[in-house]
């Protein structure tokens, strides 16, 4: 082999493949400078469309804020009815359950009285 010759694998053994080398590292370099003024054009736009949408997320939050109020308003009213509802039944059930203990043991103190008969859950009072 001589020293003129290259080795039949060497890209930039030929002339023409040199050149087809060299037109597509200057077309990626290129696109590169390209790409880099588009990130940097999109980095300079990007700040204040998001102040932009930080902004109207803000303004949304405060909006469901206010939104907020009268709705847990009605919420503690229902809720403060139905609390009041269950409490009486629950009175009216204690006071129940008392009578039909005072009762028992108003039987099992008497001596010679048939034991007196254990309500049915049917039998529960209703309100």
């Amino acid at each position: 082999m001589d020293n003129n010759e290259q080795p039949a694998g060497d890209p930039a053994g030929s002339s023409p493949r040199r050149e087809q080398v060299e037109k597509a590292r200057e077309l990626g370099e290129r696109w590169l400078g390209q790409l880099q003024v588009m990130i940097e054009e999109a980095g300079k736009t990007a700040g204040p469309v998001l102040r932009d949408v930080a902004a109207k997320a803000a303004e949304l939050a405060a909006v469901a804020a206010e939104n907020a109020g009268p709705v847990a308003h009605k919420a503690a009213d229902v809720t403060e009815h139905v609390g009041d509802k269950l409490a009486a039944r629950s009175k009216d059930l204690a006071a129940d359950l008392r009578k039909a203990a005072e009762a028992a043991r108003a039987q099992a103190a008497a001596p010679g009285e048939a034991a007196p008969e254990e309500p049915k859950a049917d039998d529960a009072p209703k309100s």
